[in-house]
């Protein structure tokens, strides 16, 4: 395949920190489930998931136990917040 298309360069991706842990904690929770998995139309598809997971897991593991369920609601809360 020719390097037309650039698949091996890397992106950025910027996110609020809220933002971030909301995204993480819901893909840690939904990638492997079932009804998650049934709306995959390529084997791909969920390995590109978990890449994202991946880079996400590094700059936020200070969200993990034993606070993780409290920072993942305080995070949904600012988010929102945000928005209304």
């Amino acid at each position: 395949m020719s390097n037309r298309y650039r698949f091996d360069e890397s992106i950025s991706v910027s996110l609020q920190r809220d933002e971030a842990i909301v995204l993480l904690w819901y893909l840690t929770r939904e990638l492997d489930n079932e009804k998650m998995q049934a709306t995959f139309v390529h084997p791909a598809e969920p390995h590109s998931l978990h890449a994202l997971v991946q880079e996400l897991f590094v700059p936020l593991m200070d969200t993990g136990a034993p606070d993780a369920e409290g920072i993942e609601i305080a995070a949904r809360d600012h988010l929102l917040r945000r928005f209304e």
